[in-house]
């Protein structure tokens, strides 16, 4: 089966004429899974969640890239190899009061994540202890996403997305 992207130990491979959905074939440490290229979903077999969601976040990212490949397949043609290593990781973070955090990306970008702001658009139980200053100050980076001891995670490359810009000191 075609490799077409390896990262992080994730191993992802095509094959040519497969089976619709558009879909990968993911490989983790004995874990095996497809994976819809539409939707990042695991449609067969099953990956750990971090990895699960490493993998979605990646499909997202490549989307149009996949697509072609998956066209490229169902054509008999070769497929071209993804980059793996540009899914966003957080790797530090500091409180700054008020309700922001400083977050620091793996590509080097600095920025401030307004949590107020953000859970004044959202609602959902795992968000209500986050109105608590102190709770919120609990946080903890996991496998490079944001999370709380409650189990919330959010995905760095959409913290990436919310954060200002911030000058590194």
């Amino acid at each position: 089966m075609p490799l077409i992207s390896v990262f992080f130990g994730i191993v992802i491979r095509m094959w040519h004429d497969d089976h619709p959905p558009p879909h990968i074939h993911v490989e983790y440490q004995g874990f095996e899974a497809l994976v819809d290229i539409r939707t990042g979903r695991i449609s067969q077999g099953g990956l750990p969640r971090k990895v699960a969601a490493i993998v979605a976040e990646w499909c997202q990212v490549h989307q149009d890239e996949l697509m072609h490949n998956w066209n490229r397949a169902q054509r008999f043609e070769p497929l071209q190899p993804i980059q793996g290593q540009i899914v966003i990781k957080l790797l530090e973070a500091r409180y700054l009061g008020h309700c922001r955090l400083e977050l620091l990306f793996s590509d080097g970008h600095l920025g401030v994540f307004d949590v107020g702001a953000y859970l004044a658009a959202r609602s959902g139980p795992l968000l209500d202890e986050l109105h608590s200053e102190s709770y919120l100050q609990r946080f903890l980076i996991d496998a490079g996403a944001l999370g709380w001891p409650n189990g919330l995670e959010l995905s760095p490359m959409r913290l990436y997305e919310l954060c200002e810009a911030r000058e590194a000191a």
